[in-house]
């Protein structure tokens, strides 16, 4: 049982990386792509993989590097997450869980989370704006990221009694 545990673990920890690695691909991508549209604005047009900013740049330069800079903060961030899930199945332990180490990552990883959910807020009060008062049609993030945020962070909480059990147990033997 536990060797397919250890093997799920490793394969998601596989997974993990090359979620990372694919984001920061893709935002290195949107940002080659933007530098490519500053000289050749019909490049707007399919920045990254059919994604068309180009109403924001017909509207204002301006609102348009800050869309592209919210896109690309908003693909690093998730990068990040990534890196703190392959860092927490690198270091989680099946015979003792419940550590001070795993209790730190996952409260970043829900801060984080809760970074990527202030940035789709001020992202999409930006474009509603935008969609008010310039007509230009608005496409938000989605903005389930404060209920991820919640749920990492009361996993952590957890974790954080767990380890402190565990603790106990150990000094009680």
């Amino acid at each position: 049982m536990t060797s397919i545990t250890e093997k799920l673990l490793k394969f998601m920890r596989f997974l993990a990386w090359l979620a990372f690695i694919g984001l920061l691909i893709k935002a290195g991508a949107i940002i080659m792509s933007f530098g490519v549209s500053i000289q050749n604005p019909e490049a707007s047009k399919d920045l990254y993989q059919g994604m068309d900013l180009s109403r924001y740049l017909d509207a204002s330069f301006t609102h348009y590097t800050i869309i592209v800079f919210y896109y690309i903060i908003l693909y690093l961030l998730q990068a990040y997450i990534a890196l703190f899930v392959a860092k927490l199945l690198t270091i989680v332990n099946l015979d003792k869980p419940f550590t001070m180490s795993v209790v730190a990552i996952l409260h970043k990883i829900s801060i984080t989370i809760f970074g990527v959910w202030i940035l789709a807020m001020v992202h999409n009060l930006h474009v509603i704006l935008l969609d008010k008062y310039a007509d230009i049609k608005a496409e938000p993030f989605a903005s389930e990221y404060i209920f991820l945020a919640g749920i990492v962070y009361v996993l952590s909480q957890l974790f954080k009694r767990g380890a402190a059990m565990q603790r106990e147990n150990e000094l009680t033997m």
